[in-house]
C-alpha cells in the first residue's frame, strides 16, 4: 500500500515532494487526471482557494486529521527525519497489513487535495504576477498555522521536504541565511546568533518561521502552463473580470502625490483600506515608504486604521521604530524591488530598482510637461 503511513500528512500539505511522487504513480499520464472523474472538483477547490487568497481569506480545506497511520518503520525514521531520503523509501514501499477500504479511502483523499493544490498553481501561474503573489503569501500563511498545531516530526518531516537541514531543532546556517534575510527583525541576524558545527541554535518556533519563508517561494513558483489554459478558460476569465473591478481609492494624505505611487504601494494601501488582514513585511513596506516620501507619523498611523487589528498605540509604536524615533533610533528604508519580489509584494514590471525611485520620476516627469 504505497505511502499508507503518510497519505493524512500528504492530504493537508499537498505541496510536498512527496505528494509529487505519490501523483505519479496514481496517473499514468497528465490526460489521465485531467479526464479523472476527480477533476472538476478538485478545479473547483483551486478556484475557491485563488479567490480566497486575493481578497485576503482563506478557503478552508476538508482535510484529513489523522496522524501517521503505523509505526512499523524504524522508529528513528518517523520520530527524527534525520534522513529523509531513507524516510521517503519506507513510505513508498509500505507493506504493513492494513483494512484496504480504509486505505482507499484516505488514498482518494490525498488524489483529490493534491490533484487541486495542482490545479491552484496551474492557474495561478496562467494568471498576472500579483495573482501568483497573493496566493504564494496567503497559503504559506495557511499551511503555518496549520503546522503550529502538528507534532515535531511532521513539522520535521516538512522542513526535510523544504530542503532546510536541522539537528534537532538547530536550522544549518545555509538554511538559516536564506530565511533570516528576508526576516526585518535584529535577534534575526546571523551575528546575533549562537551556532557550532555549521548549525544555528533555534528553537521550533523559529524552525516554524523558516518553514513558512521557504514554503513562500515554493508556493510563488511559476509552472510551464500553457498547453492547459483551455482547461480553466472560465477562471482565469473571472479572474481579468476581478483585477477590472478592483480600484484603488485615492486618498488625501497631505503632502505627498497618491497619483505617483508605484503598484505595490497602492497594492498595500488598498488591502488595508478594505479591512485585509496584511502580513507583517506589507505593513513595514507600505509604513517605512510612506515615512522615506516625507509623512508624519500621525499620517502614517492613520492610513492603518482600517486594519482589521488596528491597534492604535502598538501601530504608533511601531511606526515610530521605522521613523528612527526608538529602538536604535535609525530610520528603516523601504524594502528594494529585488526585496519586494522575495516577499511576493511586487504586482507589477515597473523597470525600476526601488519603489522610491518610482515616486521620483513621477514628479521628474510631471516637471518635464510643465517645462514643455
Amino acid at each position: 500500500m504505497r505511502f499508507l503511513p503518510i497519505l493524512p500528512i500528504l492530504t493537508r500539505y499537498p505541496f510536498l515532494r512527496l505528494a509529487a511522487e505519490f501523483f505519479k504513480g496514481e496517473f499514468k499520464s497528465l490526460d489521465e487526471a485531467l479526464n479523472s472523474n476527480l477533476f472538476p472538483e478538485a478545479v473547483e477547490i483551486a478556484r475557491n482557494v485563488v479567490f480566497a487568497s486575493l481578497d485576503g481569506k482563506v478557503f478552508e480545506r476538508d482535510y484529513e486529521s489523522g496522524d501517521l497511520l503505523c509505526l512499523s518503520c524504524d522508529e528513528k525514521c518517523l520520530r527524527r527525519f534525520d534522513d529523509y531520503d531513507k524516510c521517503v523509501k519506507y513510505f513508498e514501499n509500505c507493506k504493513i497489513d492494513f483494512p484496504r477500504s480504509i486505505y482507499e479511502e484516505l488514498r482518494l483523499k490525498a488524489k483529490l487535495a493534491i490533484l487541486a493544490y495542482i490545479s491552484s498553481k496551474v492557474i495561478v501561474s496562467l494568471s498576472d504576477d500579483w495573482v501568483r503573489m497573493r496566493f504564494a503569501v496567503s497559503e504559506a500563511n495557511y499551511y503555518a498555522e496549520l503546522l503550529r498545531k502538528e507534532k515535531d516530526y511532521v513539522v520535521k518531516l516538512i522542513a526535510g521536504d523544504l530542503g532546510i537541514r536541522l539537528k534537532g531543532w538547530r536550522i544549518h546556517v545555509t538554511s538559516y541565511v536564506k530565511a533570516s534575510s528576508r526576516i526585518k527583525a535584529e535577534n534575526w541576524r546571523l551575528v546575533n546568533r549562537r551556532f557550532s558545527s555549521g548549525y544555528v541554535y533555534t528553537n521550533k518556533r523559529e524552525v516554524l518561521r523558516v518553514v513558512e519563508e521557504f514554503l513562500r517561494e515554493r508556493l510563488a513558483e511559476k509552472i510551464k502552463a500553457e498547453e492547459l489554459k483551455d482547461y480553466f478558460a472560465e477562471i482565469l476569465k473571472d479572474l481579468k473580470l476581478k483585477k477590472r473591478k478592483k480600484r484603488f481609492e485615492k486618498i488625501d494624505i497631505g503632502i505627498v502625490d497618491f497619483d505617483k505611487f508605484p503598484p505595490c504601494i497602492k497594492e498595500i494601501i488598498a488591502e488595508v483600506q478594505s479591512g485585509m488582514n496584511v502580513p507583517h513585511i506589507a505593513r513595514f513596506t507600505l509604513a517605512s515608504f510612506l515615512l522615506n516620501i516625507g509623512m508624519r507619523v500621525d499620517e502614517v498611523v492613520e492610513v492603518f486604521k482600517s486594519a482589521p487589528d488596528f491597534d492604535e498605540d502598538k501601530t504608533r509604536y511601531q511606526v515610530e521604530h521605522i521613523a528612527g524615533q526608538r529602538g536604535r533610533c535609525v530610520e528603516y528604508i523601504c524594502p528594494s524591488c529585488d526585496t519586494m519580489r522575495s516577499y511576493q509584494l511586487c504586482v507589477s514590471n515597473c523597470d525600476v530598482k526601488h519603489p522610491i525611485e518610482y515616486y521620483r520620476k513621477g514628479f521628474k516627469a510631471k516637471r518635464s510637461r510643465k517645462m514643455k
